[in-house]
C-alpha cells in the first residue's frame, strides 16, 4: 500500500469516528434515557464519554497529520487539537437543534480537555522511550 492510500484510508478513519460522535450527539433525548439507568452517575459518565471521544478523535488526526512530512510531531498535534476542538464546538452548536439535547460551552472545554490529555500523554510516552 502507498503512502497516499494510507493517508487517505487514515483520513476515512477520521472521519468515521467524527461520524460516530455524530451519530451519538444525535440521539434524541438521550440524557433522560441514561439517567433512568445511571441515575446519578448518569452526568459523570456521559463528561467521561466526551472527554474519551474526542481523545480518540484528537489521536486519530494526530496519526493523521504525521504522516504529512512537513509537519513536525509538535505541530501534526497543535492541529489535531485544532480540529478536534472545532469539530467540539460545532457537535455543542449540533446538539442545540436535537430534541432532548442541551449546547454548553462546557462540554467543549471538557471534549478540548480529552483531546489535549490524550496527546499529551502520547507525547509523554514517547518522550520517556526516547529517553531510555
Amino acid at each position: 500500500m502507498n503512502e497516499k492510500t494510507k493517508f487517505l484510508l487514515h483520513l476515512f478513519v477520521c472521519f468515521i469516528w467524527m461520524a460516530v460522535i455524530f451519530a451519538f450527539s444525535h440521539q434524541a433525548n438521550s440524557g433522560h434515557i441514561t439517567e433512568a439507568y445511571l441515575h446519578e452517575a448518569n452526568v459523570p459518565i456521559r463528561k467521561l464519554g466526551h472527554f474519551t471521544e474526542f481523545g480518540i478523535l484528537a489521536l486519530l488526526y494526530a496519526g493523521l497529520f504525521g504522516r504529512i512530512r512537513s509537519l513536525t510531531d509538535a505541530r501534526a498535534r497543535m492541529l489535531a487539537l485544532i480540529v478536534a476542538v472545532l469539530y467540539a464546538a460545532s457537535d455543542e452548536l449540533h446538539q442545540a437543534f436535537v430534541p432532548g439535547r442541551s449546547s454548553s460551552i462546557v462540554d467543549v472545554w471538557i471534549d478540548a480537555g480529552g483531546a489535549l490529555m490524550a496527546l499529551l500523554a502520547v507525547a509523554m510516552i514517547r518522550w520517556i522511550r526516547q529517553s531510555r
